[in-house]
This record gives structure tokens, C-alpha cells and sequence, in this order.
């Protein structure tokens, strides 16, 4: 087994010490700030579209293959929204029932090779493909918990986790990936993530995605990241950007609201263990990543993570090549979901409150983002 850390950027002829900007190339390397370690390089892309969306308690993005359409589940109303980087809404589809192109609970969503959108229901465990306009296509019955692949073709493949690794446990299978013929509804590939285990003090592996040489990348405790290839061999290493950071008072107000939204859903008013939850969320350093689901392999197989650091005007996403860290994107306010296609980027994010917002809730938006001149996506 290998361990490592590394900061060293693979860019050499950018001066990360000093945070210089990068020359002779679109993106920059911005002045360090609160959510930058001293040994980072850090780009911002050129942001080339935006698009309101609906409030939701989802974060959920898909990026559709024209690169300009992008759809996110409004858990609200049940529905699917798909809009374009210009801001016009393409379709709004769905609706309460188990029929086709109804929903029981709307939750995962990924893009179609042909232009199509699916969306994972995990009421129903259905998956169905439609047009952007919201046109049913066709649907499929999925194994349980399944988290999809970003795009599917004429399968969908996926992830299942084993519940078993929320306790902490070390070794045995994490998650299982699963391949189904959308045409057929037949699983035709089953096969178990590596077993472990992973010499990590902390203990506690969150969860895994596989890449598309064999090999695997997981996300733990105490910003640990382990890169398991084809041969099993395991490199793990502690995240550069890594820094222990408590909840500011957004995440504080985000985490009372899920709290009280699933209080609601129960018929429950506000009860002292929402109260002491939040103390103890307020007290705990928040995990490196953003969320279990939101990290990604692109189509060069460089793994992307959202980061939990300091989300207040900026968000920033870590890349890894080879299981090495080669930088740092950053894009505007409060980053939920992210999606990334070819030389596109696009996120979920919510806003800033400003002082003419008189509700004072952060509105929705998806941000284009253009990454094609990123030295690490060339």
C-alpha cells in the first residue's frame, strides 16, 4: 500500500507558493483567500451562462449532452425542470402517481447519450428516460438504493451502498455497482467494490464511485481520500486543501432546515433534539467533501470533488489525476450539486442573500461554467 500527500501541482510553471496569476491562459489563478491553502492553485472559468431555478430540498443537477440544457428536480411540486444556459425553461415534467412518466419521490437525475434526461425514483425503484421537453421515452425497475452513473446509454449503471459502512466497518464490500439493460430491465453486471481494508485513523470510509480504468476512489473521514486501482493496489492520502473548519452560520441555518423539513414531513412541530442536533453540527469540524454523491470521474478519468470549505461567496471543486492533486476550480456562491461534460461545467447553487430580498431565503440558480482552458482539462 502506498500512502501519500500531496500539494506538489503537476503545473510546474505556475508559482503556487505566491498565488500569482497564471499567465497566457483564460483561467486565473486568484489571490488567496479564506478557503485556499498556502500551497494551491486555484482557477476561476469563465462564467458563460445562468438559468433561475425553483427552490427545492434536491441537489440534483444533469448536464445534457448539448452542453447547454441542464435539468434539477423540484422537490415541491414532484417535478423535473430542464432549462438552457440562456435562462429559458426547455420543459417541466411529472407528476404525483406510478404511471409512465409519473413520480412517487423524484431523486437522482443523469443524462442520456441521445439528448435524454433519466430520472431515479426511489419510491417506485424506477428509472425513466424523457425528452428535455418532458416527452416519457421508457423506464426500467432498479436495484435498491441505487445512485446512477452521470450519463447512461442503452444501460444504466450504478452504485448501492452498503448500509454497513455507515457503522464504520473496515473491510468487506462498500458498495456494489450495478449495470441494467434499460430495454430488457435485466442487471448485466453485478460486481462488489475493493474489500479493504484502508489504513485510515479516523475509521470511517462515506462512500465510492468507480472510474473507468477498473479502478475505484472513496471519500472518508478527516478529508482522506483513497484511489484503489485495477490491481488493488490503494493509495491514500489526506486531502492538500484539507483544513478542519466549523459550520459557518449558513450551513448552521441550512442544517435547522432540513431538520425542521423532516420534522414537517413527519407531522412533528420543533422539538429540543433539533436544538440539541444543531449544537452538536455546530461543534463538529464539517467533512472535506460537499456530499457522499458529489464527486465524479471526467471523460480523462481525473476524479472531481465538491468541497465543504468555507462556502460563503465562492465554492471550490478539487482535481485529481493519477490520485494526485492538480488544482483547484472555483465558481460563485454557494455550490449544491455539480454536473461536467467535455468543456463544460455547470453547478446547482444558491445565492447570496442581497438587501433587497425580503423573504432573506438564498434564491436557486445553475451556473455555465466554460473549463476548456483549465491547464489540468486541456
Amino acid at each position: 500500500m502506498r500512502h501519500a500527500c500531496r500539494g506538489r501541482l503537476r503545473v510546474q510553471w505556475v508559482r503556487v507558493g505566491a498565488c500569482l496569476p497564471l499567465l497566457a491562459i483564460a483561467a486565473a489563478c486568484v489571490a488567496c483567500g479564506p478557503g485556499e491553502a498556502a500551497d494551491e492553485a486555484v482557477f476561476t472559468p469563465e462564467l458563460i451562462g445562468t438559468a433561475a431555478v425553483p427552490l427545492s430540498e434536491s441537489d440534483e443537477v444533469a448536464l445534457l449532452g448539448d452542453e447547454r440544457t441542464a435539468c434539477v428536480i423540484d422537490s415541491y411540486e414532484g417535478q423535473v425542470r430542464c432549462v438552457a444556459g440562456e435562462g429559458n425553461v426547455v420543459g417541466v415534467f411529472g407528476r404525483e402517481g406510478e404511471g409512465p412518466g409519473e413520480f412517487g419521490d423524484p431523486t437522482q437525475l443523469a443524462r442520456g447519450e441521445a439528448g435524454t434526461v433519466g430520472v431515479v425514483d426511489s419510491d417506485l425503484g424506477r428509472f425513466t428516460v424523457f425528452e428535455p421537453s418532458g416527452a416519457y421515452v421508457s423506464d426500467v425497475l432498479l436495484p435498491d438504493v441505487f445512485q446512477p452513473f452521470p450519463s447512461f446509454g442503452t444501460t444504466v449503471s450504478g452504485v448501492s451502498l452498503d448500509y454497513m459502512v455507515m457503522l464504520g466497518r473496515m473491510s468487506g464490500s462498500l458498495m456494489t455497482r450495478y449495470d441494467v439493460d434499460i430495454a430488457s430491465g435485466e442487471t448485466v453486471r453485478q460486481e462488489e467494490s475493493p474489500p479493504g481494508p484502508w489504513d485510515i485513523e479516523c475509521g470511517q470510509i462515506i462512500h465510492g464511485i468507480p472510474d473507468s480504468a477498473g479502478g475505484w476512489a472513496f471519500v472518508a473521514c478527516e478529508g482522506h481520500l483513497i484511489f484503489v486501482g485495477d490491481t488493488g493496489d490503494a493509495t491514500v492520502l489526506r486531502a492538500p486543501t484539507y483544513v478542519p473548519e466549523l459550520p459557518n452560520e449558513r450551513d448552521v441555518a441550512r442544517r435547522e432546515e432540513e431538520l425542521l423539513a423532516l420534522n414537517r414531513s413527519q407531522g412533528l412541530p420543533r422539538t429540543p433534539a433539533i436544538d440539541e442536533g444543531l449544537e452538536r453540527y455546530s461543534a463538529t469540524p464539517k467533512h472535506y467533501y460537499l456530499s457522499a454523491g458529489e464527486h465524479l470521474f471526467d471523460a480523462a478519468n481525473r476524479y472531481w470533488v465538491a468541497t465543504g470549505r468555507d462556502q460563503h461567496e465562492w465554492s471550490w471543486l478539487d482535481v485529481y489525476d493519477n490520485a494526485e492533486y492538480v488544482g483547484s476550480v472555483r465558481v460563485r456562491d454557494r455550490l449544491r450539486a455539480f454536473d461536467l461534460l467535455r468543456s463544460t461545467l455547470v453547478v446547482l447553487v444558491d445565492r447570496q442573500v442581497g438587501p433587497d430580498d425580503g423573504d432573506g431565503i438564498p434564491d436557486r440558480a445553475l451556473d455555465w461554467y466554460d473549463i476548456a482552458n483549465l491547464p489540468f482539462a486541456r
